[in-house]
């Protein structure tokens, strides 16, 4: 019974932590969906070929992300499902945190990579406004 205790334990704090990927990724989503409005806002005005070409290239990152952000999501909650399987619990827990690990690398670099390009945007704008 105290093991199992330990477990449940565990269990949770791993389901806490995915709460946290989801607000994250939630986040994300709107930053992305705010970054594709402003660009769609740009493009109404006059703009150059050299900069119509830049835009390109950030929606295309946007919709890069947007991608990303969807398949981390269907991925996360696979995942969050095999914590609520007791089969799974205790045969493959070491799996399980090993998927936990690769989650965490993976919302670590979708966070910086994402921040990194609404940056480089944000710049960007500085620069032709």
């Amino acid at each position: 019974m105290f093991i199992e205790a330990i477990t449940e334990m565990k269990i949770k704090n791993l389901k806490n932590e995915i709460d946290t990927w989801v607000r994250a990724l939630n986040y994300i989503q709107e930053e992305n969906i705010f970054l594709k409005n402003r660009l769609s806002e740009i493009i109404k005005n006059d703009v150059s070929e050299a900069a119509l070409e830049q835009f390109e290239y950030f929606q295309n990152q946007l919709i890069n992300k947007d991608t990303i952000t969807g398949l981390l999501r269907h991925d996360i909650a696979d995942h969050c499902r095999s914590l609520e399987d007791p089969e799974q619990q205790s045969v493959n827990f070491s799996i399980i945190l090993n998927k936990q690990d690769h989650f965490r690398k993976d919302i670590n670099t979708m966070e910086k990579d994402f921040n990194k390009l609404k940056v480089e945007f944000n710049r960007y704008l500085a620069q032709v406004a």
